[in-house]
């Protein structure tokens, strides 16, 4: 007897998560083959029974109905004879902990890369690396686990061994080249044991390994076009002569000239700010060919000043995510000023112990026309960066490189 209708689509990774888990348990489970995202799901009939439109779906034998993989999952393994969710408190607590680690910490971050190359997320270096390097600080601790071990939790396979594993099975067949498999033989190892189980084979067939680690791929220029020849101005209607009247009786008031920011007639630089933003963006920063040798190649410090940021009330400061959205509006208010300045900031140390710190690349030799557009501005501490002095330096680099760390505290998050 069926324990249900699936509703999910080929493509998808998470549901092919969970037919995986009916199958190895052996839990019958129903597929709806009529299913067509954006369409199946925004019926009437459909959101009276999942409101929230979101698939993978399941319509329980019980009359239940559930959305969200994990929840799905761990339901039809509740069902199976197989004890997928360990045989002790202990062990369930483990398989839960596993299959959270999976989703949060390799799963996220790999949607995260992937949204950046895909161009669903406008591409930008830093971030890449960034999340780069939590996943890979997170498949490493994977591995270091498996090397004792089997499995993740007991001696057979759980519910956490299959969740983990389907999501390497992703980034193994997009994301992580020979190199990035080679540096985790243990995790792959692992993989494969699960992949290969011939109830789970069945379901997602062979094992598919990318050639090449993914990379961004600047989309290409568009190739220009011979402008068409200009059409001939159409010839104005007549005005209508009680309109004429009308307009002849208005105050001709001529518009108000925006005001000319004074940093315009600073001396003309050659440092141009926004290449600088387009090669930060696209290079890696340190190391050869890096956006930080093409600074160096490039900065004019006549025309351009280089600062220190750091918040006043660190004190104040909680959760590292509330204070990287504090960063985002800070520069958000600074929005005026955008032509005229760069900043990297970050938030460094852990929840209820960080500090917001960072630098900025500001037009002129003074940080205060630049920055004061920003009603908070004066809640930062400014100090000039002398690049002839090599802490100061390191400071600079470290913050570009979103590796900045201040007394014990590295860095967290950050924000351009």
């Amino acid at each position: 007897m069926s324990a249900g209708k699936l509703h999910t689509t080929s493509s998808q990774t998470t549901g092919a998560r969970i037919k995986a888990v009916a199958a190895y348990g052996g839990v019958q489970i129903d597929t709806d083959e009529s299913f067509e995202f954006g369409v199946t799901n925004q019926s009437p009939e459909w959101l009276a029974k999942f409101p929230y439109g979101k698939i993978p779906a399941f319509e329980a034998a019980s009359g239940l109905n559930l959305y969200e993989t994990i929840a799905i999952a761990r339901y039809i393994a509740s069902l199976s004879k197989n004890s997928l969710l360990g045989t002790t408190p202990e062990e369930t607590a483990q398989v839960d902990q596993w299959v959270s680690f999976g989703d949060t910490e390799i799963f996220a971050n790999g949607s995260f890369i992937r949204y950046l190359l895909n161009g669903k997320y406008p591409y930008n270096k830093p971030i890449d690396v960034y999340y780069r390097g939590r996943n890979d600080r997170a498949l490493k601790y994977l591995e270091s686990h498996l090397s004792t071990r089997t499995y993740l939790v007991s001696e057979r396979i759980t519910l956490a061994d299959i969740s983990v594993a389907s999501v390497l099975k992703a980034q193994c067949s997009w994301l992580l080249g020979p190199e990035e498999r080679a540096a985790i033989p243990n995790t792959i190892r692992f993989f494969e044991t699960i992949a290969n189980q011939p109830a789970i084979k069945a379901v997602w067939g062979d094992i598919v390994y990318i050639d090449k680690t993914a990379q961004y791929v600047p989309p290409a220029k568009p190739k220009k076009e011979a402008a068409p020849a200009a059409a001939a101005p159409k010839p104005k209607p007549a005005k209508k002569e009680a309109e004429a009247e009308e307009e002849e009786d208005e105050p001709l008031v001529p518009e108000e000239p925006k005001a000319k920011n004074p940093l315009d007639d600073l001396p003309k630089s050659n440092f141009n700010l926004e290449q600088w933003k387009r090669e930060y963006s696209n290079r890696d920063t340190r190391g050869a060919g890096g956006s930080v040798e093409w600074f160096y190649q490039n900065f004019d410090k006549e025309g351009f000043s280089l600062w220190k940021c750091k918040f006043k009330y660190n004190e104040e400061l909680t959760l590292t995510f509330m204070s990287s959205n504090q960063i985002g509006g800070f520069f958000n208010r600074l929005e005026a000023s955008r032509k005229y300045l760069f900043g990297s900031m970050g938030v460094l140390g852990e929840a209820n112990n960080s500090i917001i710190a960072g630098a900025f690349i500001a037009r002129g030799p003074d940080y205060k026309p630049v920055i004061d557009v920003a009603p908070d501005w004066e809640s930062y501490d400014f100090e000039p960066i002398n690049l002839e002095n090599e802490a100061d330096k390191a400071y600079f680099e470290a913050a570009l490189a979103w590796d900045l760390e201040i007394d014990g505290k590295k860095w967290a998050d950050g924000k351009n």
